[in-house]
């Protein structure tokens, strides 16, 4: 490879690592530790000035400046009093004129300080004299007019300081306590740093920021990508809190989203088929990376191919579904108490509103759900879903969070992965895939979920600014909802250990296991 490959494609590479969205999306989502942050440490920095604030009062006197000899004129004497600031500065800060000045006024050191400035373009010198009390600044600015000469002679001889007004008495300190100007400034500077560090570390973080980074970084394919979809269809509903699930029942998913799920469904059919595979594992790395949402679109679409699917709530720890579905709590048959062997398996399983995809869910949580997983009670549930359904899906919990996947990983059939967009880091994420493909190649792919896409990419690839379709409903015909065709309906047994039941309409079937 030649150095300008190299070159070319160490570019590639940085910019691959350059994304805008994932920089702001971690800003956003540590917005308020930040404010909260910059707003400590202002109310520090107002301890520490009103802590450290000392008084300072400020006493002023004005010099005319001129030159001895009859050939003074203002030219001249603009001249000598520029090269006159700097010299009476330091008579001002003499030892021996600060010496003379406190034997004077009886004091051991002189207690304050002096500075001389000229007024631009005059020949005009003001004496600052600046002491803790309004009293000491003045008798300061006195006695150094007093005195001042006793150097001034030695270093000024040609120059002549006549006084035009004599010393003030200051009123108010010369540096008033206002803290909120630098409260302001420090707030500001605080957030701007702490906002600049997340960029960096976002940017160092070893994510998949973009599509073209699943070929490079992740050691499984890409199945498919899927954008994001907003759960907000408008600023009034952001502010009502009314959020639309991400389901394609859903009559306003955009066309993209519906449409993308749809190919998913038919490269996962295609590739269980090939297989013959009934049962996929659905999982991902970290939580809230969408595998429930996508299990459960997944499902939907491979109801629509004519399939018939059963999804399962696997995800003891925090069950979702019922919630995904929209169905009440009361509605729902406890999967984790028939595991547990407290109430029987009859009508565990039940339809999806609105859909003929079979439903096996849960709303308790288990923290020994791991060993439920494991009882025999699970593998004859999974059994008679295998031998009654063409698919069964499971929603599993995250893999970084409890070992229900690895118990469940050699149960199954075919395995799949959720990856958000700039979440799970690299090296978690292929180590999620060492469990999901260990046994016999069992691991179908990954699913990218939740991409953002900026708005160049998508009129690059689109050809426009995006979709501007949506389906009427989802079902056999889009816009005309569900085919007229018999629903299937589901029963289990008495007892779980005895059989399970499928029906129709009219009539109902027992089979044993």
């Amino acid at each position: 490879m030649s150095k300008n490959q190299i070159s070319h494609q160490s570019e590639n590479d940085y910019e691959m690592n350059i994304d805008i969205y994932s920089i702001l999306k971690d800003i956003f989502k540590y917005a308020a530790v930040v404010l909260l942050l910059a707003a400590s440490i202002s109310l520090l920095t107002y301890v520490y000035v009103g802590f450290t604030y000392h008084k300072q009062y400020e006493s002023s006197s004005t010099f005319i400046v001129s030159g001895k000899g009859n050939n003074n004129n203002i030219y001249s004497n603009l001249e000598t009093t520029s090269q006159m600031a700097t010299k009476f500065s330091q008579i001002l800060n003499s030892s021996i004129l600060q010496k003379k000045v406190a034997q004077e006024m009886k004091l051991g050191y002189f207690p304050g300080t002096a500075t001389a400035e000229v007024i631009e373009e005059t020949n005009l010198l003001v004496l600052h004299v600046k002491a803790d009390s309004p009293e000491m600044a003045f008798r300061l600015n006195k006695s150094i007019m007093n005195n001042y000469s006793i150097v001034s002679d030695s270093l000024m001889g040609s120059v002549v300081l006549d006084v035009l007004q004599q010393p003030t008495v200051p009123s108010s300190p010369a540096n008033g306590f206002q803290p909120f100007a630098l409260m302001r400034k420090v707030f500001v500077y605080t957030a701007a740093l702490f906002c600049a560090l997340i960029a960096i570390v976002s940017f160092l973080k070893d994510t998949v920021r973009k599509p073209k980074e699943i070929a490079s970084k992740v050691d499984t394919k890409l199945l498919e990508t899927i954008y994001h979809e907003k759960r907000y269809k408008s600023l009034k509903a952001r502010l009502h809190r009314k959020r639309n699930e991400v389901l394609l029942l859903n009559p306003g998913m955009s066309f993209r989203y519906v449409e993308d799920m749809k190919k998913l469904a038919r490269k996962v059919s295609n590739q269980m088929k090939d297989r013959s595979a009934r049962t996929l594992l659905v999982s991902s790395v970290k939580e809230d990376e969408g595998k429930s949402t996508v299990a459960a679109n997944l499902a939907l679409a491979l109801v629509e191919e004519s399939e018939k699917v059963i999804l399962i709530d696997g995800d003891l720890r925090n069950p979702s579904l019922y919630k995904i579905f929209g169905m009440d709590a009361n509605e729902v048959k406890q999967f984790g108490e028939v595991l547990n062997g407290n109430i029987s398996a009859e009508n565990l399983i039940v339809e999806a509103k609105n859909s003929e995809l079979c439903l096996v869910m849960g709303t308790m949580i288990y923290p020994n759900s791991t060993e439920l997983l494991a009882m025999p009670v699970f593998v004859k549930i999974l059994e008679f879903c295998k031998e009654n359904f063409d698919y069964v899906i499971i929603d599993t919990p995250a893999m970084s969070k409890v070992a229900d996947v690895e118990e469940l990983v050699d149960m199954v059939d075919a395995t799949l992965l959720v990856v958000k967009q700039h979440t799970a880091l690299v090296k978690d994420i292929n180590d999620a895939v060492a469990v999901l493909d260990s046994s016999n190649h069992r691991l179908l792919g990954c699913v990218y979920n939740d991409v953002f896409q900026g708005v160049a990419e998508t009129a690059k690839q689109y050809g426009y600014g995006g979709y501007g379709y949506g389906y009427g409903s989802y079902g056999s015909h889009y816009g005309y909802g569900y085919g007229s065709g018999s629903r299937h309906g589901y029963g289990y047994g008495s007892h779980y250990n005895y059989g399970y039941g499928t029906r129709d309409k009219d009539k109902k079937e027992k089979s044993d296991l």
